[in-house]
């Protein structure tokens, strides 16, 4: 028989869990932006940027827009750091560096409405809509910051509406692509160990 002592610790061990697991995925998210953030220090490792991956997995999985100022923050010492290594402030911080705060909001927002639960039935559901959303959120995430450089920036004053759309329009695939392979990785482990929790919870039977 269970005393009244060993009730009342299941749920501080619960939140003790979760809180572990919050500040572990913080941990993760914020070393994968430092190494693949561009014009880091690590830039000789070559791999693609994570920050939109980042910023969408932190909105699945943290959700609080308080933890997303401090993702949003280190972004920008990130680049504030680098561009002062580089001797090149003037380089990508300009008047239009402060809209990437609406693409990374949008990510952050979409990442935690596509949540889906460890014991929803339909997982390709769940992961269709992940998919669909990281794809409209990146879109917005690219027009968001790449017209507000051009337009804003000062650095191109005479470009034109048809001028923009021919040189962005090689930027864009491969900008929007950039998170799909992170987010699609983090969707494997979180399914995963979403099983196994079920599976020692006794919800799924295993024949």
């Amino acid at each position: 028989m269970q005393t009244t002592s060993e009730f009342t610790s299941k749920p501080s061990n619960q939140k003790s869990v979760k809180q572990n697991a919050y500040w572990l995925i913080v941990v993760i998210l914020s070393v994968l932006m430092i190494m693949t953030r561009p014009y880091h220090f690590a830039s000789a490792l070559h791999l693609p940027s994570a920050s939109l991956a980042v910023f969408f997995l932190g909105g699945f999985f943290l959700k609080t827009n308080k933890t997303f100022w401090g993702f949003f923050a280190l972004s920008v010492s990130i680049d504030l750091a680098s561009s002062y290594a580089r001797g090149a402030f003037g380089d990508c911080i300009t008047v239009s560096y402060p809209f990437l705060v609406v693409g990374y909001f949008a990510l952050w927002q979409t990442g935690k409405w596509c949540f889906f639960n460890e014991d929803q039935k339909n997982i390709a559901l769940g992961v269709t809509k992940n998919i669909v959303g990281l794809f409209i959120a990146s879109s917005i995430a690219f027009f968001t910051s790449n017209a507000s450089y051009y337009f804003i920036s000062g650095k191109f004053p005479d470009l034109s509406w048809m001028q923009y759309s021919t040189r962005v329009a090689k930027y864009y695939f491969p900008y929007i692509q950039s998170p799909f392979l992170y987010v699609i990785l983090g969707l494997a482990i979180y399914c995963i160990f979403s099983q196994i929790k079920l599976l020692k919870s006794g919800q799924i039977n295993v024949k």
